[in-house]
């Protein structure tokens, strides 16, 4: 149990580094209440980056799982999602998704676990489905596990949208 703790302490500092949990949404709607876009900006401006998790978003998700991986929007202070998985093949992800001011606790689509996420990964929440596209596989920096540019995309019966970021996996 001590062990579990560790690890997920080490991957929350890590999923973390520079989020600011004080963010506030500018324009004080939810992800699934905007009209759906029909292409993310690729040169998103700070001031337009979405509220990101704050650590206590994460630490109340209580995830499961030995590794994480997260997703970052470009030009935010943190990741808009986190994800965590056991490394066996029958383990399932979880995660936490920020949509605006709430947060919302998904499930990985498929088994597989922490394997199954390094390039991608799909998770479902009742009707809303979040997806994240690795979009090269080239790493956006030297790091021991380097973030590879990736898109999230979020999809309810209230539309759709993308987000262009960073897919980030590992210890």
């Amino acid at each position: 149990m001590m062990c579990r703790a560790l690890l997920f302490s080490t991957a929350l500092a890590l999923v973390l580094a520079g989020c600011s949990p004080d963010s506030t949404e500018a324009d004080g709607q939810s992800a699934a209440g905007q009209a759906p876009r029909a292409a993310p900006d690729s040169a998103l401006a700070a001031s337009q980056a979405r509220p990101a998790l704050a650590t206590e978003d994460i630490e109340g998700a209580a995830l499961a799982g030995e590794l994480a991986c997260s997703f970052s929007q470009r030009g935010a202070a943190g990741p808009l999602l986190v994800a965590m998985a056991d490394v066996t093949d029958e383990a399932r992800a979880e995660g936490v998704l920020r949509l605006g001011p709430s947060t919302l606790r998904l499930r990985g689509a498929g088994t597989g676990g922490f394997n199954a996420m390094v390039h991608g990964a799909r998770f479902t929440s009742g009707d809303l489905e979040a997806q994240v596209v690795v979009t090269s596989r080239t790493p956006t920096d030297d790091g021991e596990a380097p973030p590879l540019p990736a898109r999230l995309e979020i999809g309810s019966p209230a539309g759709a949208q993308q987000i262009d970021g960073e897919w980030a996996c590992g210890p």
